[in-house]
């Protein structure tokens, strides 16, 4: 075996798995503005600021982080710990909205959300452990 290759733990790999599911769900679901139309369309009345952010920083952010923790590459470990405070910040502002009655506050808002704040510890907990593995 080549001493520059590496091996990515199993559970680093499904962080990278989740990762990359996150990253396409955020580019096709903004899209579609989460069903709300297609983006090009311009459809009246929607706010576009979700979904142009997350296609423009949140979908690359997550692929970039899934590569580079399949890999074991450091670029993935500081793409990771950017996305985590990506899923942070966007959390607690659709939480925050969700509170307020601007956005509606049903499991198909909240879950997603939730999920995406465990993830984001578990990038910063698990990996900052582990972060010598990644050259």
């Amino acid at each position: 075996m080549n001493s520059t290759s590496r091996i990515a733990p199993v559970p680093v790999k499904a962080l990278a798995t989740l990762l990359l599911l996150f990253g396409l769900v955020a580019l096709v679901g903004s899209l579609f503005l989460w069903g709300q139309g297609f983006i090009l369309q311009f459809p009246a009345g929607v706010d576009y600021s979700f979904p142009v952010t997350d296609i423009l920083v949140n979908a690359p952010a997550c692929l970039v982080a899934a590569v580079g923790l399949w890999k074991s590459r450091r670029y993935g470990y500081i793409a990771s710990q950017f996305v985590a405070g990506l899923f942070m910040y966007a959390s607690v502002e659709i939480f925050v909205k969700a509170a307020q009655g601007t956005l509606p506050a049903g499991p198909e808002i909240i879950i997603p959300q939730t999920v995406a704040v465990v993830i984001a510890l578990v990038l910063v907990f698990y990996l900052w452990r582990i972060q010598s593995l990644f050259r």
